[in-house]
């Protein structure tokens, strides 16, 4: 019995750290302002409203530091007056459970298995994890109005690692803008 708590136990972690789902992007616009988007060359990075447990000072500098790098690469210029766009910065972080049904072998007959039905038990594991979103939206100085807007979403791992968490910003950041202004 206690090899088949033990196998269970390691199946259900295996399976855990194999399914996190990878970082989501979403972006969405307006088809309408597609020429008006490909126009903008200046912007200026505004503060952020957050959510949830998220140290708002590393992650703001993150936030905007990536931002610029990716901006900055594209062509695009700080412009603190009079800037073509606005990127308006949202972080979110909630608590979330994923459950997974595993089928357990029981190892009580070691002849070959029928091909059809399982001799398995079926193993029920939840699994507590923390979601993280981080929202850019490229506001239209002149009209005031979202006319682009980029998500990214993954699981937060458990390390609150200042390099680590950079290096994920700077990929969600990235990973949206890419995607900026739309073809």
């Amino acid at each position: 019995m206690v090899r088949i708590t033990a196998f269970v136990a390691w199946t259900v972690m295996l399976v855990a750290c194999s399914t996190a789902p990878a970082m989501k992007v979403e972006t969405d616009h307006d088809p309408a302002k597609t020429t008006q988007l490909r126009s903008y060359r200046t912007y200026r990075v505004q503060p952020a409203s957050s959510q949830g447990s998220v140290d708002d000072v590393a992650v703001g500098g993150a936030v905007v530091r990536s931002v610029d790098e990716t901006l900055g690469g594209k062509g695009y210029r700080q412009e603190a007056s009079r800037p073509d766009f606005l990127v308006k910065w949202h972080v979110s972080v909630e608590s979330r459970q994923r459950t997974m049904t595993l089928d357990a072998p029981t190892f009580r007959d070691v002849r070959p298995m029928p091909s059809a039905g399982s001799t398995g038990v079926a193993v029920m594991a939840t699994r507590q994890y923390r979601e993280g979103t981080l929202v850019l939206d490229v506001v239209d100085t002149g009209s005031d109005v979202v006319v682009w807007r980029g998500s990214a979403q993954a699981e937060l791992g458990g390390s609150g690692d200042p390099v680590t968490r950079q290096a994920r910003i700077q990929e969600a950041v990235r990973r949206i803008l890419e995607r900026f202004p739309p073809q």
